[in-house]
């Protein structure tokens, strides 16, 4: 153990990336990214506050268990995360510590230390949904000045009609609408999972003179497939999407009341889909369905066939006002020897 403990970290983590969770495990492109951002924090951490040096020459007895400790206590009370967040990001850490124990048993013990620090205990909250005013408040605080305006009213009112996580909204492609009589939307959602939501017809209609008349050009190539961009051509990613959503709802905030007394965020209106497909009459299976909760197993392509009873319940949902709001009119305003942080974020 002597000779062992001081073996690098640098080629263990790139195996436990590339080879184990890619390619062994195949697990989704959003838990990897998850893993990735706890240990670029966790190596900037060491770097930024305990004087540690650079990524590539840590070694394996220097990521300890005091040290992930004290980072948890950082992230905690510096950054001020919540309680969730901070068991997903010991989560991370301890995915790597497991493998590490399979790849060199003579590291059980030092893995097994670190492994031992549990999770806190987090309360459920109950996260908040709009009525459908407050629904119409938000869409209504979005300024249509510029092409960001119409870009974020297509936004919020795809996640309306979808109920789509943040991730799925930015994955969102342009391909993925299947237009017709009776328009859908392909959403890959966790897992690979793919599920078909349908689009109400103001809805496809936003988005259709959204993507002619006011979505930016794509910067890269490799974005240009993507439904939503930022104002510089680049592909949204979830926190942005998530950062989009927060700020109208928010905004809305300050002229709304009933909403001021509500926990409100992003996730809040994938809830206020669920919530008010119930208050039209879909019953539990169609809004597992539509929302794409793991929950349903055998019987979900099943559901996923039963388009026009998803539609039947989204139609009575939108009421003419938010039709008005959808289609308005307004003037176009067109116009590997990389190092270890830098590799993991590119991952």
């Amino acid at each position: 153990m002597s000779e062992v403990r001081y073996r690098r970290l640098n080629g263990y983590l790139r195996s436990f990336f590339k080879e184990y969770l890619q390619a062994q495990r195949g697990v989704s492109s959003n838990t990897i990214q998850s893993y990735r951002d706890t240990w670029c924090l966790l190596l900037r951490y060491g770097i930024e506050h305990k004087k540690m040096p650079r990524a590539e020459d840590w070694r394996i007895y220097q990521v300890d268990r005091q040290l992930i400790l004290d980072f948890l206590t950082y992230i905690e009370e510096e950054r001020r995360v919540c309680i969730r967040t901070r068991n997903l990001r010991l989560a991370a850490i301890h995915a790597f510590f497991h493998y590490l124990r399979i790849c060199e048993p003579e590291f059980d013990f030092h893995c097994l230390r670190i492994l031992s620090i549990p999770s806190k205990k987090t309360c459920h909250t109950i996260i908040g949904f709009l009525e459908s005013d407050e629904l119409l408040s938000v869409l209504q605080s979005i300024s249509l000045q510029n092409r960001l305006g119409y870009r974020d009213l297509a936004l919020l009112t795809f996640a309306y009609n979808t109920g789509a996580r943040v991730h799925e909204i930015a994955n969102a492609c342009k391909n993925h609408i299947i237009p017709g009589t009776s328009p859908v939307i392909r959403i890959l959602g966790k897992g690979g999972k793919e599920r078909i939501v349908p689009l109400w017809e103001g809805t496809l209609q936003l988005l259709e003179a959204y993507l002619r008349k006011y979505r930016v050009g794509p910067k890269d190539p490799a974005h240009s497939d993507y439904l939503f961009l930022g104002n510089r051509g680049q592909k949204l990613t979830r926190f942005q999407v998530g950062r989009i959503i927060t700020r109208y709802i928010r905004e809305a905030a300050k002229k709304c009341p009933s909403m001021k007394k509500k926990r409100l965020r992003a996730h809040s209106m994938r809830h206020t889909t669920a919530v008010h497909l119930l208050q039209g009459g879909a019953e539990q299976n169609v809004i597992k369905a539509w929302l794409g909760h793991s929950s349903v197993e055998s019987s979900q392509i099943y559901l996923d066939l039963d388009l026009q009873k998803k539609r039947e319940v989204l139609n009575f949902l939108v009421t003419p006002e938010f039709a008005r709001l959808l289609l308005q009119c307004q003037k176009d305003h067109s116009g590997d020897k990389t190092a270890l942080i830098e590799w993991l974020e590119k991952l």
